[in-house]
């Protein structure tokens, strides 16, 4: 190999070094501090007091500050985690409409419903959410709220936190499952 051919290759391979690192890419961007800033909780109606009815069993605790008490039945315990554990999930699940008609409760196990949870509110009338069946995948369970005919599908999470409440209250009754 001549000089001249090897003084070529060392100047190109300088040229390409500095059009390389002219052109890198960027680093990864800082973070801003809205980046930083966690995110705001979702905004809840404040909830008093649940009563929660599988059969002949009842279990009703109230809120104190930032604690669930059971209430009834006397002596329940119940911890307060749970019963939050139990709003959060009817809160926080994205209900998916399954039908509106009313004349399909028995369908989706809403004409003699396996629970209901009944949510107090201040200075709001109560509500109350009827819980049917499992749905075919066993992922959710059928819903409706008294006085809507529309019919939801909520996370098995609800079902489930119903149970665990009936049964650290004592009972060993489960919510039917349909």
């Amino acid at each position: 190999m001549s000089w001249s051919r090897a003084l070529a290759y060392v100047g190109a391979a300088v040229v390409l070094a500095l059009v390389y690192f002219s052109v890198s890419p960027p680093g990864p961007p800082q973070p801003t501090a809205s980046v930083l800033a966690p995110a705001p909780e979702p905004s809840h109606p404040t909830i008093d007091s649940v009563r929660i009815d599988v059969g002949d069993r009842t279990v009703r605790a109230r809120r104190s500050g930032e604690q669930w008490e059971v209430i009834e039945p006397p002596g329940g315990a119940v911890p307060s985690d749970l019963i939050a554990a139990l709003v959060s999930a009817v809160l926080d699940t994205p209900a998916e409409p399954i039908a509106g008609d009313a004349d399909r409760l028995s369908e989706f196990g809403l004409d003699a419903p396996s629970a209901r949870v009944t949510f107090d509110r201040p200075d709001a009338p109560s509500v109350t959410l009827s819980l049917g069946r499992t749905n075919p995948a066993e992922t959710g369970v059928y819903a409706r709220l008294d006085g809507n005919p529309q019919i939801v599908l909520l996370g098995l999470s609800v079902r489930y936190y119903v149970d665990m409440v009936l049964k650290q209250s004592g009972s060993d009754h489960r919510a039917a499952s349909g």
